[in-house]
């Protein structure tokens, strides 16, 4: 089955469809199309949880449209430092706007409070969606309270956030969509921090324990048979009898890193081994090591290892191949 028809079976949107959502197209009306947007959705067919970039050119001070209030939580990170004077909201009353100018400041609004929103251009921004269900599940699988509301932050320093938004960097700006592991991956580490840092439950996480040999060698298992990253984390979570958001946290502290960053480094270990092969093309070995693409293989494997394939191959191969070109391997 080729790629394009796999991801029409998962519950995976590239475009929202849900017209009262915050991170979509209301917002599209004034400040443009989204660049970028995927987004996992629930049996009724809206999004739990969604990505969204939103870019813009220079303009004057606009006010966005009015947002009826939603069940959910809104994460916006700003890619490029905004100015002062150029955004400022009235939440519940309260007057807000830019306390700090930097680069992967954070925001959080809670969307079941009453906002009125005025932005100028130039802007870059990456929207985190969380519904309130999505936040529920994860806080009963990890015996946290109820939570009734969330502490509001506007550009805020978060380095879990600032650093989680660095890792899927590259698919926003190329517009690769993230494959259902990595969104689940995400939905559930974003969930986590923002029970955990702006929730006013008072439950607290479990403590996380490692996975069991049995649990780490099945997970294993599972990864190398879905390389393309088209299982999700639920699967993984049954197979080894854990909630998700569970699994999720007891992976990353067998492993020391995500699902999703897990995987990929499995994959440039795949494609290494299959690098050595004179007969195979690039973009064979990319295919065969989970990618989609070779463009999206060779941003990878240099962002991994520090050096194209074709380099890597010439270094550790059997030499340069009259199929490769260098041309071919420049990121697009």
């Amino acid at each position: 089955m080729d790629r394009k028809q796999s991801l029409r079976k998962k519950p995976i949107s590239l475009r929202p469809d849900h017209p009262r959502k915050f991170y979509g197209a209301n917002l599209a009306e004034v400040f443009r199309t989204p660049l970028y947007d995927c987004s996992l959705k629930n049996v009724c067919g809206v999004p739990d949880f969604a990505l969204t970039r939103l870019k813009g050119g220079p303009m004057e001070m606009q006010r966005a449209p009015a947002y009826p209030e939603d069940r959910a939580v809104l994460i916006c990170v700003a890619l490029a430092p905004t100015p002062v004077d150029r955004w400022r909201a009235r939440i519940a009353g309260q007057e807000v706007g830019v306390s700090r100018s930097i680069a992967f400041a954070t925001t959080v609004i809670d969307l079941m409070k009453p906002m009125e929103m005025w932005a100028a251009g130039p802007f870059d921004y990456l929207h985190y969606y969380l519904s309130r269900d999505l936040l529920d599940r994860v806080a009963t699988d990890n015996k946290i309270a109820p939570i009734d509301s969330f502490r509001m932050a506007f550009f805020e320093e978060d380095l879990v956030v600032a650093q989680l938004t660095r890792s899927i960097l590259g698919h926003v700006r190329n517009r690769e969509p993230l494959n259902m592991l990595a969104l689940e991956d995400v939905s559930l580490l974003v969930s986590t921090h923002l029970l955990q840092h702006y929730g006013n439950g008072k439950g607290m996480l479990r403590a996380q324990p490692r996975l069991e040999s049995w649990q780490r060698i099945r997970a294993e298992e599972m990864l190398r048979a879905h390389l393309e990253g088209n299982l999700r984390i639920a699967d993984l979570a049954s197979a080894c009898q854990l909630s998700p958001s569970h699994f999720s946290r007891c992976f990353r502290q067998s492993f020391g890193t995500s699902v999703h960053q897990w995987l990929i480094s499995l994959r440039i270990d795949i494609a290494k081994d299959l690098l050595r092969t004179p007969e195979l093309r690039l973009a064979e070995v990319g295919f065969r090591s989970g990618f989609c693409d070779q463009a999206a293989f060779t941003r990878a494997f240099a962002k991994l290892e520090g050096i194209t394939p074709f380099r890597w191959r010439k270094l550790n191969g059997h030499g340069a191949m009259t199929t490769d070109h260098p041309g071919e391997l420049r990121p697009r």
